[in-house]
């Protein structure tokens, strides 16, 4: 893993802006790069990376991209809905949990401090949020 340290301002870093992003597709690109030990940060919708690896995001990125082009876009949340307030989750505790939802087949969406899923998933993701540990 690379010495490179976001917070240096004279650190070769690229940038990438996702604001487009969806959180899944975020997570995807977190994980691929947790994977390949490639270190990053976030500076609210931008990821931030050492220059040195930008040919290898560059990738990931459009593998990610790829990904999403080949899928059905997901099924929309329709019927009762419930929601959960998440005040003062940092962006990379909701992609944390998203990658959890996600994982557990559990459909949702953010809607600023909402976390919104069917009611039929409301036990579960309460029990989800009991478990996580952020």
């Amino acid at each position: 893993m690379t010495e490179w340290d976001p917070k240096d301002p004279d650190a070769p870093t690229v940038r990438y802006d996702l604001g487009d992003w969806s959180v899944d597709e975020r997570v995807e690109l977190v994980e691929m790069l947790a994977d390949a030990e490639i270190r990053h940060d976030w500076d609210g919708n931008e990821l931030m990376v050492p220059a040195e690896c930008e040919a290898v995001v560059d990738a990931m990125i459009e593998d990610v991209e790829d990904d999403d082009a080949d899928h059905d876009a997901p099924k929309a949340l329709t019927g009762d809905l419930e929601e959960f307030e998440l005040d003062g989750w940092t962006p990379a505790d909701r992609m944390e949990f998203a990658a959890v939802l996600v994982e557990r087949g559990i459909g949702h969406r953010w809607e600023d401090d909402l976390l919104v899923v069917s009611v039929d998933d409301a036990d579960a993701v309460e029990d989800l949020l009991d478990e996580f540990d952020r």
